[in-house]
């Protein structure tokens, strides 16, 4: 029997009610799988509603073609692939923030794979003339220093990996992440770096930049409607950014708190960049992924992305429902290398040992009290 919509948590509770932790394991697999089996029904029923409510939806959809995915393969077989990703660990101290990123760059050549490593280690600090000042400052910092060790690290991903020799560069995440749009408090002086960054990719044409869906109506909706192996261009960049700086209230965001210049700037940036950049929803398995590519290239770019996840894993490139994860190879070796190699645990542990062996009473003031905990 199917159950209304629950509006009110009195509502959960009526037909989900607490139990005794010995009363909760009974019948916990049956009650696991009927919601298992119940959402894989559902989204069949939904992929036929869709495709019947927006019949022109299914010529939207296409799949390479059998001569892209040779080429694909034949560049990951002989070319010069690149892939990038990074870590970042931050740790706080009285003073300000210690930060520790690390870069990897996986290249390759079809005969070796090669690595390409950077670090960067930085401490954001405070200052002030008083106490007042110095505390205030204090919590700008550690509020701020998130975003901007995230920025620093996607900025750094996308730098160092345009520098090695490529015919085609593989990002994690987005073209222009959030933490890099933002400009990090200081628009004026952050933006302009991104931007010519940007302009580098687009200019050469050949990269993709991968990034973990959202979870927007139109991606779910998109997302459903797709087979492995399957793609659908979306919208593009310029759509994207828009969206970001004058707020999207579909999609439940505001807009870019800019001045007028900066957001002068930025809509300029939108004209010249945005057109040229194309959004697509991939599916290699079942889960679905965005991509961006240069508009020109959107089949390329969704044919190496799929012979990347699928036939560098022993997969069929036409689509493999059994995968588990359906993403490209390269961009999960420097994922893998980058943590195995920059462990932020390390990082921490390291300076928590260097304060206490410092002074002890100056290391129990810096240390984060739940890390002292018994």
């Amino acid at each position: 029997m199917e159950r209304p919509d629950a509006h009110s948590l009195a509502d959960i509770l009526s037909v989900a009610p607490w139990m005794e932790f010995e009363t909760y394991f009974d019948r916990l697999r049956e009650r696991v799988d009927a919601a298992v089996l119940a959402s894989h029904g559902r989204r069949e029923q939904l992929r036929q509603e869709i495709l019947a409510e927006n019949p022109d939806l299914s010529s939207q959809i296409r799949r390479p073609t059998p001569e892209k995915m040779q080429w694909a393969k034949n560049l990951l077989g002989s070319g010069i692939v690149a892939a990038s990703d990074g870590t970042v660990a931050a740790v706080p101290l009285l003073s300000g923030t210690k930060v520790q990123i690390g870069v990897v760059v996986v290249t390759n050549t079809g005969e070796s794979v090669g690595l390409v490593t950077r670090v960067f280690e930085h401490e954001l600090t405070t200052s002030g003339d008083s106490a007042r000042e110095f505390f205030g400052n204090l919590r700008k910092v550690h509020g701020t220093s998130n975003l901007a060790s995230q920025a620093l690290m996607l900025f750094g991903e996308r730098k160092i990996l345009l520098a090695q020799e490529a015919d085609w560069r593989m990002i994690h995440g987005e073209l222009i992440p959030f933490q890099l749009r933002t400009g990090v408090g200081h628009p004026r002086e952050n933006l302009p770096a991104v931007f010519d960054l940007v302009r580098q990719y687009v200019k050469d044409q050949c990269f993709i930049a991968v990034s973990e869906s959202p979870e927007d109506l139109d991606v779910l909706n998109a997302g459903i409607v797709l087979e492995p192996g399957e793609f659908i261009e979306l919208r593009t960049l310029a759509d994207d950014l828009t969206g970001f700086l004058d707020g999207d209230e579909n999609a439940g965001t505001i807009k870019a708190n800019f001045h007028k210049l900066d957001r002068a700037t930025f809509r300029a940036f939108i004209a010249e960049v945005g057109p040229e950049v194309t959004i697509l929803l991939i599916k290699a398995g079942h889960r679905p992924f965005i991509l961006e590519c240069h508009r020109d290239r959107a089949e390329e770019a969704a044919a190496l992305f799929l012979a990347d996840a699928l036939w560098t894993r022993g997969l069929p490139d036409s689509g493999a429902p059994a995968t588990a994860r359906g993403f490209p190879f390269h961009i999960d070796l420097a994922d893998n290398v980058a943590r195995t190699m920059f462990k932020g645990g390390e990082f921490r542990a390291f300076i928590e040992t260097r304060l206490l062996e410092l002074g002890v009473e100056h290391g129990l003031t810096d240390l984060d009290p739940r890390r002292t905990r018994g």
